[in-house]
């Protein structure tokens, strides 16, 4: 069959020679898609020949769609013949790895570790000779294999090349990850003529352009429509019968049927035997030879197969068994009734000496209830869990609900499907369970539970006061039956009901006295948190003397949720510590999703501090895993951190494009904590380009309580810049009123950042005679932790000694604001920095991150470009372009 599939396809042919050419191997990845029985395993056969012939090592997996079922059934396919490589993994990668196949004990496995365990073996083994991965039928693999063989493709390196097969009109996570493409069509004319001249000679003419209109080009059909229809008439013969009936179906029905058709005319015990083999996920002849005996309740032998093979059915070879097309197992099943696929599942339960999979059948073998097996598929879901399978876990506890007959039982393991569901961040997935739990009789302690699940992905949901004392009521009554951790959960959702959204003070007060209502968990970190979240003003000083008081060790979950504490009280040196030292552990975990979010937290953090440079890096990543994680939320909330971070670094038009990006979806929602990072993104844009009335317009929505931009403790991260903005703009005595209704917010509170920050803004905005006391002040502060603060500080301070004439101290000042700031990365302040040391008279230092800049003008000038229209075209002001242009 292979031959025929191949004709006429030069073009792909090529492709694939263009890939394993390369002198050295690199890496590389194509998907090849198309339509079922187009050639595209034809195509992968191609590629193993060819690779052999250049030395590579072949590693091969094919999905079976009744496989889906068997955690990391088509990994072990690929790395099954490296396995003797994992002694030189990271312990933790090679343990992630044993585990996963079920060779060795231990705890669960993050995903991210056995993918990354991948990655690194396949490294290895290119280390010694080029390495091929053929993946057959991607769109049917299990669906934890589907992702490792996605996370692999995204990230291995050196000589790995993998070329991976899916049918067209189906989707998963391969598909979505866009990599190079190839799409097989139907074959030419005249490579039709040559298939059917080889397997359906003796055709007329009117009988080639029906099976030509029939089969579109489709390699397989040209070989098998002729036959299937030629047998519709009675006794056979050459010729086709007209229309036959069957314009109706699909190409791929029509295949199917064909399949079909060819085992119908089969013996009885062969018809079995292709049936064992259909629904059994594995090829091996043993145990289906096995299976068979007990459905026929009579011995057979591997002879069963012979009549099979002899019409093109299957192979069997080395102890294996396997359809020749995916499209004939298909047909096989289609061909047969419920109760003989039942009969069959049974048969294969009967000879399984591995629990897990003799459980699997025995489901697929009744249509239930059944406790037994129900509590048997409870416990697959468990060994599930065990491997890293969480995907597999949720399918065995939803088939366990199915069986169970207890209907409180029955939602029970619904709700046990959708918290794993959620820790994959499947928002879809937890919906659906959430809906089938629903129509359960739940018990309340469940039904809080649900309760919980629900609020999980609908945090920030404007305004919703009532929803936030529900949750409070819930997780009251949880805590009085006696279940303080589900508790706990709710209050921290209803907590971050506050923070997202406005919800108002009554319903952040009830959150925090619900709280204080739980004594005995006083010492639990979500306690802290979800004060923190949300009494961010009116609790902070509790908070930062707990989170004084905490000792969190090394636990990755403590560290998180304490950091963001931390980060919600505006104590942002203590938040970093702690979400530092998160990452680290999340990391050598393999805890892919919460890492995501903790890089995410960090990005504001680092900028709001001066760090730039780990700001970008955890911007970068903390988008990227929240992609592939699947947790959007978290990615339009880096999305509005990095629009910040763009701004500092001076690519105002990038930040601009950012913002209004991520104010789609936060406006959607009202989430007023993003929309305020919104407004500071634009804000500083604004700053950076000289347009000052725009960024204090900007700026002071943040801080108005009847804008959605308002949010009650992301203002204070804004402070700074409204106060440059309204001594530029002429807003200054509106700005005073602002400072004026903060201050009285720090007398109650003594969060860093609100405190730093009114340093800054009471200088600036103060009268000429009373400025100094206020710049001294403020760097009497202790802002060994707020280096770009400091650099802010001196900055202003010492353009308001050279207005006065106080040069010298001028330029001492400025010259440390301007190394701070070149230090940082932040290009806009170092500039304005630079621009005040000329009018100092000092002589100008130019970093190298200013070389860019220094290109861009160069080479608009020579343009014969003004100052002014170079900088409308670069978003500067103009007076930043003089500078520069005296600079060069």
């Amino acid at each position: 069959m292979g031959t025929a599939m191949l004709v006429g396809r030069r073009r792909e042919i090529a492709v694939l020679t263009g890939l394993l050419d390369r002198t050295p191997p690199r890496s590389e990845v194509l998907l090849i898609l198309g339509d079922p029985g187009i050639g595209k395993s034809s195509l992968l056969n191609e590629a193993e020949s060819q690779g052999r012939d250049r030395g590579f090592r072949i590693l091969r997996l094919v999905g079976v769609e009744a496989e889906a079922g068997f955690p990391f059934a088509g990994l072990h396919q690929m790395v099954r013949p490296v396995l003797d490589r994992v002694s030189l993994l990271p312990r933790n990668e090679s343990d992630a790895l044993s585990a996963a196949f079920g060779l060795a004990e231990g705890p669960p496995p993050e995903p991210f570790l056995i993918s990354m365990a991948v990655v690194n073996l396949l490294a290895a083994v290119a280390e010694d000779e080029p390495v091929l991965v053929l993946a057959d039928d991607v769109q049917w693999l299990d669906p934890q294999s589907h992702e490792v063989l996605t996370f692999v493709a995204r990230r291995v390196t050196g000589a790995v090349v993998i070329i991976a097969v899916m049918r067209t009109g189906h989707t998963g996570p391969f598909l979505n990850a866009r990599f190079p493409q190839l799409d097989v069509g139907g074959v030419d004319d005249d490579a039709a003529a040559r298939i059917l001249a080889d397997h359906a000679p003796g055709l007329g003419p009117a009988e080639w352009r029906r099976i030509r209109d029939e089969a579109r080009g489709n390699p397989l059909a040209l070989r098998e429509l002729p036959v299937a229809m030629t047998a519709l008439r009675p006794g056979g013969g050459a010729r086709l019968v007209a229309d036959a009936g069957l314009r109706p179906l699909s190409l791929s029905d029509r295949l199917e049927h064909a399949f079909a058709g060819r085992g119908a005319e089969l013996p009885s015990a062969t018809r079995d035997a292709l049936l064992v083999t259909a629904v059994d996920p594995t090829d091996e002849l043993t145990e289906i030879i096995a299976a068979v005996s007990v459905l026929r309740s009579d011995e057979v032998t591997p002879e069963v197969f012979a009549p099979a093979q002899a019409v093109g059915l299957v192979t069997v070879r080395d102890g294996r068994v396997a359809f020749l097309h995916p499209l004939m197992r298909s047909g096989v099943l289609q061909a047969e009734t419920l109760a003989r696929h039942q009969s069959a599942h049974s048969a294969l339960a009967d000879v399984m000496a591995d629990p897990y999979r003799r459980t699997w059948h025995r489901a697929q073998s009744i249509v239930g209830p059944d406790d037994r097996i129900a509590d048997d598929l409870e416990a697959n879901a468990a060994q599930a869990l065990r491997r890293g399978a969480v995907i597999a876990a949720i399918t065995d506890l939803e088939r366990s609900a199915q069986l169970t007959s207890w209907s409180a039982r029955r939602g029970h393991r619904l709700l046990m499907a959708a918290e794993h569901a959620f820790g994959l961040g499947r928002g879809d997935m937890v919906n659906a369970l959430l809906q089938s739990a629903a129509r359960t009789d739940l018990t309340d302690l469940d039904r809080a539970r649900m309760e919980w699940l629900r609020e999980i992905f609908d945090d920030g949901i404007p305004g919703d006061a009532v929803r936030v004392s529900e949750l409070c009521d819930i997780a009251l009554r949880s805590a009085a039956a006696a279940d303080a951790d589900l508790a706990l959960n709710l209050l921290l959702g209803a907590a971050l009901r506050c923070w997202w959204a406005d919800t108002g003070p009554a319903a952040r007060e009830r959150v925090a006295d619900c709280v204080d209502q739980l004594p005995e968990a006083a010492d639990d970190p979500r306690c802290v948190a979800t004060l923190a979240v949300a009494e961010p003003v009116l609790r902070a000083r509790q908070v930062m003397d707990a989170l004084n008081a905490a000792d969190p060790g090394d636990d990755a979950d403590v560290l998180r949720v304490l950091g963001m504490a931390a980060h919600a009280v505006g104590h942002e040196a203590l938040a970093a510590e702690l979400l530092v030292h998160s990452e680290m552990t999340l990391r050598e975990q393999g805890r892919l999703g919460l890492l995501s979010q903790v890089l995410s937290m960090q990005v504001m953090i680092h900028l709001v501090l001066g760090d730039l440079v780990r700001a970008a890096a955890a911007a970068e990543e903390g988008e990227r895993l929240a992609v592939e994680t699947g947790q959007p939320v978290w990615r339009t909330g880096t999305l509005v951190c990095d629009s910040v971070l763009k701004a500092l670094l001076g690519d105002t038009q990038e930040a601009l494009r950012l913002s209004a990006e991520a104010e789609m979806e936060a406006a959607r929602r009202l989430l007023n904590d993003l929309l305020s990072c919104v407004q500071l993104a634009r804000g500083a844009a604004y700053l950076a380009e000289g347009r000052n009335r725009d960024a204090y317009r900007m700026l002071r929505r943040a801080f108005d309580p009847e804008d959605p931009s308002f949010h009650q403790r992301e203002r204070f991260t804004s402070l700074m810049f409204l106060a440059d903005a309204a001594v530029r703009a002429g807003h200054r005595e509106d700005a005073r009123t602002v400072v004026a209704d903060l201050e009285l917010l720090a007398q109650e509170t003594p969060s860093p950042i609100l405190h730093v920050h009114l340093s800054y803004a009471r200088a600036v905005l103060a009268a000429d005679e009373d400025a100094e006391d206020f710049y001294l002040a403020a760097l009497r502060k202790d802002l060994s932790s707020w280096p770009y603060a400091r650099a802010k500080i001196e900055l202003a301070y010492g353009s308001w000694s050279r207005r006065l004439g106080r040069l010298d101290q001028a330029r001492s000042l400025l010259l440390s604001a301007q190394s701070a700031f070149d230090r940082i990365g932040a290009l806009p302040w170092g500039d304005e920095a630079r621009l005040e040391l000329r009018a100092a008279g000092a002589p100008l230092v130019w970093p190298d991150a200013c070389a860019a800049r220094f290109a861009q003008i160069t080479e608009l000038a020579a343009l014969r470009l003004t100052d002014d229209e170079i900088a409308q075209q670069l978003s500067l002001p103009t007076a930043v372009v003089t500078m520069y242009r005296g600079g060069t």
